[in-house]
């Protein structure tokens, strides 16, 4: 062995001491962390309500039709349009057609919905009787 035990130890010494001082002041925070803020879930009451407009095509003639428990005025003219409120950013739109024939036959209707700054959604809802769906777009 070469060099003398003492100054091997004390330029160990001295390394360890400079990275224990780097590692420092790297871990070291700078700044208080600000504690970061809770969000709070909104009352389902005081989410944004949107009027969105709808447009219904049925394939035959309906006894009653309601659009999310709302009675729709039923005609033999064309297809039924309206208004109706979106609730949330996720809506949930339940269709009820009651047929005014109960005839065995496949039937569908097709509801064409507008909801102010997005895209036009459609849907087709099918069913070998009378109509009770929901549609999440």
């Amino acid at each position: 062995m070469r060099g003398s035990p003492l100054l091997r130890t004390l330029i160990v010494l001295a390394a360890l001491l400079a990275t224990g001082l780097a590692l420092g002041k790297l871990t070291k925070s700078h700044a208080p962390v600000a504690p970061l803020p809770v969000k709070t879930e909104e009352p389902p009451a005081a989410k944004a309500t949107k009027k969105a407009t709808y447009e219904l095509v049925l394939s035959g003639v309906a006894k009653e039709v309601a659009i999310n428990d709302q009675p729709v005025v039923v005609s033999e003219a064309g297809p039924l349009a309206g208004r109706l409120e979106i609730t949330g950013e996720q809506p949930v739109v339940a269709l009820r057609v009651t047929w005014a024939d109960q005839a065995a036959g496949h039937r569908f209707a097709k509801l064409r919905l507008e909801i102010p700054g997005k895209p036009t959604l459609e849907h087709v809802f099918d069913s070998s009787g009378d109509i009770d769906d929901i549609w999440e777009p």
